[in-house]
């Protein structure tokens, strides 16, 4: 990654920087002091500054002990760390299938609750991040996410993890919680950091160096730091690992009740053995209605006739399953990566006691994959000439004409619907990650009244661009040249090993002839400023102060999406042979996308107030305290209305060693940018067409219509709506925190929790849309959003005999963005925390955190309804729990050691089991269950104190000792990448030196 590797002076320092002040941790040192978690935890939780009141909400903390024993090599390691977070869908690994659409590259996304991307308001240093460019699809409606990986692991000092609705304090789009990453600023000396390490079982290493400066100037009022973060990881080919190597796993299911099922084969239909169909039948060679594919010889095939040339065949019957594309075996699972963070902080305190603080950010990455070769969509076929050189139907004198079948003389035009280029080589993905962010304010007091005001900017830009694709328009003119000059599609792949590669090979001049780039660029921006004064004792009443906080802030957000000419409609694929406009899109393999751009204005205000009620001096049985918090927020959006949404939380201590907590919030999340203004979204996805199901159930050919299976390359087109309301929820919490009197540094939390989210935005999935379309066929209707093909003579003859009206294949699936759905999640939140110090072996520290999913459901729809009543399982409704990627039981856990100048760490992880909704048992119609996975990893370290090593820490570590395996089940590559990690063992060792 050149670029990242000369970044200027420039990119590095563009302004000066400064971490948000944090009440009673901000003068903490490197290292947290020895207490309690639930001590450490005072900021996120209340904008009062000094106010007693974050102890009486769920808080959780990472600090730098336990992000040692973690051992993340990025924030998406480190977040995945948390039980409570559910599937992490923007991951930069598993974005095959929504292609150049996904949010690729170096990205990660948080799910507090498991209830969707976007619930959690991330803040950095008590601010908001700017939104991520890329949008990624869950339950069929694109969602949006910071982009985590531009916070620097070695640059955190703590993170904050608040397990609660904070819409009246943060912001409404609160849902879930809060995530505050506090970075280390005011730093004084030198530290540098160099790790490397290596897979045991892969090509995997990971690189990172790191510094940290920090300089007091001005009798110590004014301090410069500077933080500097480098990161390189090596990819890894799909091929390295057995369950990735191929998309047919059937043969991990042998020993189950799945054992054979077809669903765990995801091999394409779409291959280098070309699928046509002629202007007219010809008898001996092609269906009736003029279908016919190539294939190698099979002694045991009788609808073969190998008449082209190198023995190969023309087959008018179907592909078999043997004969389909293994495309995992050109795909990589993890990119080439390089990353890097500068942080610059200025903080300069007056004599007055004010204070201004900056800060400004850099981050950039480059991630480099590589996708299987380009395949055709159904909805873009490509016309050959009958004066094509290699058309083997093609006009006399045509030396690649077949002899021996009555073809017309003038020659017969084809239609390609269905072919793979794989002697175009794989699609090479470069994607350029960039984000900056520049702050500055000014803190003060006068009096007791604490004031903060700052303002912020930040952007986001995305440069995705995918090598070696392929022009439908080029390609099409390619094959129709009639001399030697002229691709041809007819040659097939590999005779002996027809799943793979191609031995075929067209000449490459010819072949670079129609190959292109396609690019996405993409941006958003954040502009944000603030105001927001806060006292602790602004009255005084019976039990104590009343603490008040006040604020206000205003907010600008734009994005922009900005797409190939190829995709957006610039350039269209148009017919050489009719002249007839194809498809908007020019790029085979890829539906239209149009641009798309969109802004909005948010202003806020809010109120909060920390109330006693009772204090231990009032002397009141099992009232040691009582503490009330009240907080309340107006928000006015530019572009969906107005909203107020209020907070209460109370805090009751029955005695000094029990803490009882409860609060009710409410929250209003907005429409994502690209729901509201996108005009239309193109993703190409697979249906099983149930209609054509019912007619093999009607012939005697299938037993039962939901034994069905997909099909290929179907056009999903959702679109924007500007009509959408926002999204409102309620969030309900209880808790009890117990700190054993006999046993100091114990605690032990538990804290229920229920969000109930309404008017949720969603829409039918393809597979349902399409389902809706064989019930009204089956009433006597149709579904206007299902757009198949005319019913051609194959589709004639293979309805014959079933009663049912002939139809085409389905082409499109189109549906709008709605608020649809009601959705409930409610669950556990356990934690257990001891410090044990001073023994004869050291000092320890054991934390554990536990979440449990008791319920997540989904209100069902009338549409949907209809379709479980007839027996049809639709994804994401009804009951969600353990159902994709939503386990009951999340838990992780860190032991730190601590003795003299040697240390060590050990972290674990669990995931619970949950069901893979994307294959059913084909006699109980049960889903499959992906066990539970558990992992630990291990350090040791050692610290010097004298001589040229003095303040030198070397550690040795293992990531995942026991080499745990993600377990196998049906995705791209075989595993739940959003959930489970695919590295094995994997050795570090790291340098560390102060001074």
């Amino acid at each position: 990654m050149d670029k990242v590797k000369v970044m200027t002076i420039k990119h590095l320092l563009l302004a000066s920087v400064c971490s948000f002040y944090v009440g009673q941790v901000a003068a903490q040192e490197a290292e947290e002091p020895k207490t309690t978690e639930l001590e450490e935890v005072v900021v996120v939780g209340s904008q009062i500054k000094g106010a007693k009141v974050t102890g009486n909400l769920p808080v959780s903390l990472l600090n730098e002990k336990d992000m040692d024993a973690i051992a993340a090599t990025s924030a998406a390691e480190l977040f995945g760390s948390l039980p409570s977070n559910g599937v992490m869908n923007f991951n930069g690994t598993d974005t095959v299938s929504g292609g150049v659409n996904a949010a690729r590259g170096d990205v990660a996304s948080i799910n507090l609750r498991g209830i969707g991307t976007g619930n959690t308001l991330v803040l950095l240093n008590g601010r908001r991040m700017v939104q991520h460019p890329g949008t990624q699809t869950e339950d069929s409606v694109p969602v949006t996410s910071v982009n985590l990986n531009t916070i620097p692991v070695a640059g955190i000092r703590r993170v904050e993890v608040l397990h609660d609705g904070a819409a009246a304090i943060y912001g409404t789009d609160a849902v879930a919680g809060v995530i505050n990453t506090v970075l280390r600023d005011n730093y004084e000396g030198y530290r540098v950091n160099l790790e490397y390490g290596e897979a045991e079982n892969t090509s995997r290493s990971k690189l990172k160096a790191d510094f940290v400066g920090g300089w007091n100037l001005n009798d110590d009022k004014t301090n410069i730091s500077l933080s500097l973060n480098y990161y390189k990881g090596s990819g890894v080919a799909a091929s390295e690992l057995p369950y990735a190597a191929s998309a047919d796993r059937r043969s991990y299911f042998e020993d189950t009740d799945f054992a054979g099922d077809v669903s765990f084969d995801n091999r394409s239909t779409t291959t280098p053995w070309g699928r046509f169909t002629a202007s007219e039948s010809v008898s001996g060679l092609t269906t009736s209605g003029g279908v016919f594919h190539i294939e190698p010889v099979d002694a045991t095939d009788s609808n073969q006739d190998c008449v082209l040339p190198n023995g190969l065949c023309i087959d008018s019957g179907s592909i078999s399953r043997d004969q389909r594309y293994d495309a995992n075996a050109s795909r990589s699972l993890l990119p080439d990566t390089e990353r890097g963070n500068a942080f610059l902080y200025l903080n300069h305190e007056f004599d007055n006691g004010m204070e201004f603080y900056s800060e400004l950010s850099y981050y950039r990455a480059e991630s480099k994959k590589y996708r299987a070769e380009s395949a055709m969509l159904s909805s873009a076929p490509i016309t050959i000439s009958k004066n094509a050189y290699w058309n083997p139907l093609g006009a006399l004198g045509n030396p690649n004409r077949v002899s021996g079948f009555n073809i017309p003389d003038e020659g017969l035009d084809l239609v390609m619907t269905s072919y793979r280029v794989v002697d175009a080589g794989t699609r090479d993905i470069d994607v350029d990650n960039e984000t900056f962010r520049t702050l500055a304010g000014l803190r003060g007091n006068f009096g007791n009244w604490d004031w903060d005001s700052a303002v912020l900017y930040s952007e986001a830009t995305t440069l995705d661009t995918t090598h070696n694709r392929v022009s439908s328009s080029l390609l099409q003119q390619a094959i129709n040249r009639t001399d030697e000059t002229a691709y041809n599609p007819f040659n097939g792949g590999d005779p002996d090993n027809v799943n793979i590669k191609d031995t075929t090979l067209n000449d490459p001049a010819i072949v670079n002839s129609f190959l292109i780039d396609v690019t996405r660029f993409s941006k958003t921006t954040l502009a944000l400023g603030d105001f927001k004064v806060s006292n602790p004792d602004v009255a005084d009443l019976w039990a104590g102060s009343i603490g008040v906080a006040v604020g206000v802030e205003a907010r600008r957000e734009t994005f922009l999406d900005d797409r190939d000419d190829r995709l957006d409609g610039t350039t269209s694929y148009y017919d050489q042979i009719s002249g007839d406009l194809v498809n908007v899109s020019d790029v085979v393999g890829s539906s239209d996308t149009p641009d798309a751009s969109g802004q909005r204005e948010v202003f806020s205000a809010f109120v909060e107030m920390a109330v006693p009620l009772v204090n231990e001096e009032m002397d009141i049985p099992l009232v040691q305290s009582l503490d009330l918090q009240i907080a309340g927020r107006f928000e006015h959006y530019s572009d969906v209305g107005s909203v107020f949404k209020p907070k209460f939380a109370l805090s009751w201590y029955p005695a000094s060693w029990v803490q009882v907590r409860g609060a009710y919030s409410e929250g209003f999340r907005a429409p994502n940018l690209e729901q509201l203004h996108t005009q239309q979204i193109s993703r190409v996805t697979t249906v099983t067409d149930y209609y054509r199901c019912q007619a093999e159930v009607n012939k005697g050919d299938r037993d039962d219509v939901l034994s069905c299976g997909g099909n290929d390359s179907v056009a999903n087109i959702r679109l924007g709506n500007t009509e959408l309301k926002p999204e409102n929820d309620k969030n309900y919490s209880l808790g009890a925190v117990f700190t054993a009197p006999m046993v100091e540094g114990l605690t032990f939390t538990v804290d229920y929790w229920r969000v109930e989210q309404k008017a949720i935005v969603g829409i039918l999935n393809a597979d349902g849309i399409a389902a809706l379309d064989y019930l009204d066929r089956m009433e006597g209707g149709f579904n206007e959003f299902v757009i198949r093909d005319t019913a051609s003579a194959d589709d004639i003859d293979f309805y014959a005999g079933s009663g049912l009206t002939a139809v085409g294949d389905i082409v499109e699936v189109i549906g709008q963005f709605r608020n649809l759905d009601s959705r409930t999640t409610e669950g556990l939140d356990l934690g257990a925390y001891f410090d044990l110090d001073d023994t004869a072996i050291g000092d320890f520290n054991f934390k554990v955190n536990t979440s449990y999913l008791i319920t997540a459901f989904q209100e069902i729809s009338p549409e949907t309804q209809r379709l479980v009543n007839a027996g049809i399982v639709v994804a994401d409704s009804g009951t969600l729990i353990e159902m994709d990627g939503r386990p009951k039981w999340q838990a992780s856990g860190t032991i730190t050691w601590r003795n003299g100048n040697w240390g060590a760490g050990l972290y674990g992880k669990y995931v619970g089991a949950f069901f893979d909704t994307s294959v059913q048992q084909d006699e109980t119609q049960a889903f499959w269950r992906v066990p539970s996975w558990s992992t630990f990893s291990l350090y040791g370290q050692y610290t010097f104190d004298k001589g040229v090593l003095d303040n030198t820490r070397i550690r040795f570590g293992v990531r995942n000792i026991f080499d745990s395996q993600p377990p196998v089940t049906d995705e791209t590559y075989g595993y739940e990448a959003s959930l489970h990690s695919s590295e094995g063992r994997f050795f570090y060792a790291s340098v560390r030196k102060s001074f």
